[in-house]
């Protein structure tokens, strides 16, 4: 009987066809190979015994090699490892299938995104357990050693289930288990009982814990986890683009914010620096700095983000212990009433997006406790170093690549050394608006006051050439020289690049 479109016995029959025609595959090769061979001999010098390429491949071919040994690499022989990963796959998801018509015929909620998964069938019985410790933490005594142990425990159950077991405990579990779980994950505060108790789970671990989560369930759950878990999704509420309407610097303005998925890819066509656009958030000095590690090591920066099975995407970040994660979260992203992205965004990709996102999420150095999206408005350039590479970033104004006597610590040629050398280049504005009309004209609109950039390169006289992370389609690098760079320009900083 079919389970949600899908009739486990004919699947079950197809795969047995196919490892049937596949164990046939190389007979047949064999075969065809002596018949093409045959007529090869027979032929004049210099014709064919075939016109087709891949059959004039076969002639010769009719002993059977062993695929590792390089044999069978035309059809039909081919067919016989490819034929054989087909069925293999498939029985296994029908297994799984069947585990999921199970579960659903026991009462759990089972989603359509759950079904003929490449994984274990599910287990009821793991689900049961995982759900009764779940609730079992309302009313728990822990002792004097605290609850990190107990947390742990739950966390490791919690990851071995499937995504359709996941799922399943995710829509069964009630919205006060999951929000009291969250809190317990969170408070790592001393209890009265033991002053050197251990309570909670550490940031990156919680993080970890959560994220895997996300990664599993299926969409109809997104909301209700992350409710549950409000650290999953970051705030927008506290930004400047939400206040304010925009954002005052490059005159972007906005009505009608909310959650929405785009409809672009991760990627286009690699990753360039060219990709980061910045839009309504005040993070230039993040940007800045992804936009020259974007330049210096595209492939580090790609290989930093992916997209899970269940549509939520993962980037790699380091926080601000220098613990190395995949920050997962939802595919939605602050757009306007258009569904145009507010934030970051590149040219047709999405990628610049949530690297923005994952860095709003993890990000808690700022002075006044903002977190989420309005935490990352107006910092340093050089602290965002240690979130995307794992290494603190240098100040050049204090040192470094400075030699002695060179212009009042901000030298050129010092700047130029570090790039040279293969870090990343970063520099500021001074927070002077006066600065924005008092300005090279033919800077136009690409330099602004209280505002950083990224060293692109250097002109062959020594000039610095700087892109500004609003997006070089509107705002071209700028070529700035040693006095230029004196007057309206502050502090140089560096980072290297993994």
């Amino acid at each position: 009987m079919a389970f949600r479109g899908f009739d486990a016995a004919k699947l079950k029959a197809l795969a047995g066809s196919l490892d049937t025609l596949g164990g046939h595959s190389g007979q047949l090769h064999t075969q065809l190979a002596a018949v093409l061979t045959n007529a090869q001999q027979n032929l004049p010098p210099g014709k064919s015994a075939s016109r087709d390429p891949d059959l004039q491949g076969l002639v010769g071919d009719v002993v059977p090699i062993p695929v590792f040994f390089g044999g069978r690499r035309h059809l039909p022989g081919s067919l016989g490892g490819e034929l054989n990963d087909m069925q293999a796959s498939m029985k296994r998801r029908v297994q799984q299938l069947e585990g999921a018509q199970q579960l659903a015929e026991r009462g759990y909620p089972v989603s359509d995104g759950s079904l003929f998964l490449d994984e274990a069938p599910a287990d009821a019985q793991k689900i049961d357990e995982a759900l009764r410790h779940l609730r079992e933490l309302q009313g728990k005594d822990f002792g004097t050693n605290g609850n990190r142990d107990d947390l742990e425990g739950l966390s490791g159950e919690l990851d071995g289930l499937t995504s359709t077991e996941l799922d399943a405990l995710v829509s069964k579990a009630s919205p006060k288990d999951l929000a009291f779980y969250n809190e317990l994950l969170g408070d790592t505060d001393d209890s009265f009982w033991n002053p050197f108790d251990e309570n909670g789970l550490p940031e990156d671990k919680r993080r970890e814990t959560l994220g895997r989560m996300l990664s599993k369930i299926g969409p109809e759950n997104f909301t209700k986890f992350q409710t549950a878990f409000p650290g999953t999704q970051p705030t927008l509420t506290n930004t400047e683009a939400w206040k304010n309407g925009g954002n005052s610097q490059n005159g972007q303005t906005n009505n009608g914010i909310h959650w929405q998925t785009p409809s672009d890819p991760l990627f286009v066509d690699g990753v360039s620096a060219d990709d980061v656009n910045q839009r309504q958030f005040g993070d230039c000095w993040y940007l800045a700095s992804l936009a020259g590690l974007a330049q210096k090591d595209p492939k580090f920066v790609q290989d930093g983000i992916k997209q899970n099975p269940n549509g939520t995407v993962s980037v790699r970040v380091w926080d601000k212990d220098g613990n190395y994660q995949w920050v997962t979260m939802t595919a939605d992203l602050p757009s306007d009433t258009n569904g145009t992205p507010i934030g970051v965004y590149g040219n047709g990709e999405s990628w610049p997006a949530y690297y923005e996102k994952a860095f709003a999420m993890t990000y808690s150095e700022d002075g006044d406790g903002k977190r989420g999206y309005g935490g990352i408005e107006g910092d340093d350039p050089k602290k965002s170093a240690p979130y995307l590479t794992g290494k603190e970033g240098d100040d050049l104004t204090s040192g470094g690549f400075l030699g002695i006597g060179e212009h009042e610590d901000k030298s050129l040629s010092g700047m130029k050394a570090a790039f040279d050398s293969g870090k990343v280049v970063t520099v500021s504005t001074p927070n002077d608006e006066s600065l924005d009309k008092d300005h090279p004209q033919e800077w136009g609109d690409v330099y602004h006051s209280g505002h950083a950039y990224y060293v692109r390169g250097f002109t062959h006289d020594g000039k610095v050439i700087l892109g500004n992370p609003w997006g070089v389609s509107g705002y071209p690098p700028i070529t700035v020289s040693q006095d230029q760079f004196n007057k309206y320009f502050g502090n140089a900083e560096a980072f290297d690049v993994p």
